[in-house]
């Protein structure tokens, strides 16, 4: 038999096509790093790839690269790209149209979410969060790309071993390690036989490779300027987050290191609850999940000093604003976001929970004078109302939020410190059975005051006014059931 012979530009081209490495440097013109590498050559022997990564290591970015080689190595082929949001997945694809703007081979202009070449050869990206039904798609050449893929719910992971059990299949999960925890987690751990894990951490970046933490932690301005390659992850960012949380903090371990952090079995909250919360929310979701319609806003007042007052503020299980200020005297920026937030939108009421101790009964009274009736001031030590099971109110508040989390009725914490405040937050069992939070005069010397974390938790603490009632103040006490 006899076929027609590929000139010597076929045969390049073909090599090329075969080699995603190849590929993404020559029609692509990237410039990649030895993880960038090894994780477009997994892709390409390997059924599934897992890849934990530091910030900004150059994970999305690898896999962008990823779509159109598929889309040009086979036919029939799709591409299904995943997030746990519409905006993650657009990000995805906006990269996606970057690198076809470099690319040597013209391809369709991609749309937000997807590239269409013929009806059997296309790429789409899709919400893991908006209940899609992955299982109705089918190609005998797929590649499924999950970003973010710690944020992915359990159902969406069995819809995806349902469409992977035939063909030519290459599963690719991205995503920083914070979550010790579920299917992401469980690839570096019972399931690695069956996944090619890949660690990627600051320290093998080609803007810190060869640097110890020793010296990174003593270098001068002009040392920590050094940044070959700009868009990763630079040594100014590490040192600087490593002081600000130090070097054991569960954040570190994973934005730094690439590692699953551990967790204490006494910790209050559990990471991958955290995690859970931390999802961002559509904005058309958002008016989903008001329930009754009430601003809630919780208010931790710090006095002179390093520690922030904050205010966070929600309604039904969405967290709508977490918002610090470092100064002496924070009552005008206070009142102003409050009316502010009370007014973006049509609320049925506002309630305002402030730690009504010290420094904080003064802000407290003031802001009473400007919304009547709507500021309640919290107490932390005081006796709790479930006194069996709890040694103060304090204790009582906490594990009610601990309740919520693990209900799945907290949403959209979108501020990262509070994330990692949450996480390190401990509880203690006392001899007669009560739960007991660690004060904040027991956490390490590096780790910073849980202000955010404590905001938080007053603004989902339900209002439960008590017999007594702080005349002289003029704010009734309450506390949380």
């Amino acid at each position: 038999m006899q076929g027609t012979a590929l000139s010597a530009k076929q045969l390049q081209h073909a090599n090329y096509l075969r080699d995603p490495v190849d590929f993404q440097r020559v029609y692509l013109k990237r410039r990649l790093w030895d993880k960038q590498k090894e994780i477009l050559r997994s892709i390409d022997v390997n059924r599934s790839t897992s890849v934990k990564g530091c910030h900004a290591s150059g994970k999305t970015y690898t896999a962008s690269g990823i779509v159109p080689w598929w889309l040009q190595r086979y036919d029939p082929c799709l591409v299904i790209n995943t997030a746990p949001t519409l905006r993650q997945v657009k990000v995805f694809w906006n990269e996606v149209s970057l690198a076809l703007g470099q690319s040597s081979i013209k391809l369709p202009e991609p749309t937000t979410t997807g590239l269409v070449l013929t009806k059997e050869r296309y790429a789409i990206g899709l919400s893991s969060g908006k209940g899609v039904n992955i299982q109705s798609f089918h190609s005998q050449n797929l590649l499924v790309i999950a970003d973010e893929a710690p944020g992915i719910e359990e159902d969406i992971w069995d819809s995806l071993q349902g469409i992977m059990a035939g063909g030519n299949v290459r599963l690719l999960k991205l995503g920083n390690p914070t979550v010790p925890s579920g299917e992401f987690f469980d690839d570096f751990g019972k399931n690695r036989a069956a996944c090619n894990g890949i660690t990627i951490s600051a320290f093998d970046s080609p803007n810190l490779a060869g640097v110890t933490l020793e010296a990174l932690m003593g270098m001068n301005e002009d040392e920590l300027a050094v940044s070959p390659w700009p868009f990763l992850t630079t040594r100014q960012w590490v040192r600087d987050f490593i002081r600000k949380w130090g070097v054991n903090h569960p954040k570190v371990r994973a934005r730094v290191f690439g590692e699953f952090p551990p967790q204490a079995d006494n910790a209050c909250f559990p990471l991958s609850w955290i995690e859970r919360a931390a999802v961002e929310v559509e904005a058309e979701d958002i008016e989903r999940l008001f329930g009754d319609g009430v601003l809630h806003i919780g208010i931790d007042v710090a006095g002179p000093g390093e520690d922030e007052t904050v205010l966070a503020a929600r309604v039904g299980a969405a967290v709508l604003k977490i918002q610090g200020w470092r100064m002496d005297d924070p009552r005008g920026e206070l009142a102003r976001t409050i009316y502010e937030l009370s007014h973006s939108r049509r609320f049925t009421d506002l309630a305002v929970m402030i730690d009504a101790v010290g420094i904080g009964a003064h802000v407290a009274t003031h802001l009473a004078d400007l919304f009547p009736g709507k500021v309640f001031g919290f107490v932390a030590g005081r006796r709790a109302r479930d006194v069996e099971n709890f040694a103060n109110a304090k204790s009582e508040a906490y594990w009610g939020f601990r309740q919520r989390l693990e209900a799945k009725a907290v949403r959209n914490i979108q501020d990262d410190d509070t994330v990692a405040q949450l996480s390190t937050i401990l509880y203690d069992s006392r001899p007669n059975g009560q739960i007991e939070i660690r004060s904040k005069d027991e956490r390490p010397s590096t780790e910073p005051s849980p202000d955010r974390a404590e905001a938080l938790i007053m603004a989902f603490m339900p209002i439960v006014q008590r017999q007594v009632v702080i005349e002289d103040e003029g704010l009734e006490e309450i506390s949380s059931v």
